[in-house]
């Protein structure tokens, strides 16, 4: 009884862990976002602003809900007169893309390859 049990235990472990490496082995697709509310807002925002080492972002409210890929441009340094203190910007946009792999939606930083998976977010893969 306890060789019949420990075998069952052997075969739902193997099984769960091959789960597991399919999930991780499945392609990355470009998608956007189906539940769009303030919270899943919210957590792209923070998403981001990780990927991009900032305090913090603002994002549209309909952010990743049209296109899988967004372009965050960091805000101008301006005095106090709302003049940019440096005059104009040369400094390149960041690409930010929703991606699905699996049942799991993450954003990557185009540009670094960083990825992060988001916890709360759910998507769809993008139409072509």
């Amino acid at each position: 009884m306890l060789k019949r049990l420990m075998g069952v235990i052997s075969i739902l472990t193997i099984a769960g862990c091959v789960a597991t490496e399919s999930e991780a082995q499945a392609p990355l697709q470009a998608a956007t976002l189906t539940n769009p509310n303030s919270q899943t807002h919210a957590e792209l925002q923070q998403a981001i602003a990780s990927l991009l080492s900032a305090s913090g972002v603002i994002i549209a409210d309909n952010a990743f809900t049209q296109y899988s890929q967004e372009v965050i441009e960091r805000a101008p340094h301006k005095d106090a007169n709302g003049l940019l203190i440096m005059g104009r910007s040369t400094e390149m946009p960041d690409a930010i893309q929703m991606l699905k792999q699996g049942d799991n939606c993450l954003l990557r930083h185009v540009q670094s390859g960083n990825t992060t998976t988001l916890l709360q977010t759910r998507c769809k893969v993008e139409k072509q």
